[in-house]
């Protein structure tokens, strides 16, 4: 069918995509922005917990030294202040069984525990980590 002059032209039409357009690209960059963030969070608590469990194993290291020192076996808190392991506190426990005799020779039992943490429950950024091993000698 052909146009006559007396019916009127559609107007607004490209205005109202436009405004659905501008909402959809802002819908879109919104939920974008909203992934990186997620993404950002998870690198970040990823590095945390290899800190926590960095400092854990530290702990334990420092239980075993203890231990060949002074034949010891503490349990204590330490709070690390150097470096990247800043701000972590590692508690370890420490239980000796022994002596126990065995073919002629004595020996001890030593149960190793250390937990390292950072922040306090509630916090999101709160970050724990605990090994456990144990020494023969």
């Amino acid at each position: 069918m052909f146009r006559t002059g007396s019916e009127p032209k559609p107007k607004g039409v490209a205005l109202v995509f436009a405004i659905f357009l501008i909402v959809v690209v802002s819908g879109v960059l919104v939920l974008l922005m909203q992934w990186l963030n997620l993404g950002s969070q998870t690198s970040t608590n990823q590095v945390m917990h290899s800190r926590a469990l960095a400092a854990a194993q530290s702990g334990l290291d420092y239980a075993i030294y203890q231990i060949l020192k002074t034949n010891q076996c503490v349990s204590t808190t330490l709070s690390l202040t150097d470096g990247t392991l800043n701000g972590f506190t590692v508690v370890i426990r420490c239980s000796a069984y022994g002596p126990i005799s065995e073919a002629g020779s004595s020996h001890t039992w030593y149960s190793l525990s250390a937990r390292a943490y950072q922040g306090s429950v509630g916090q999101n950024t709160m970050v724990s980590r605990e090994v456990d091993t144990g020494l023969w000698i």
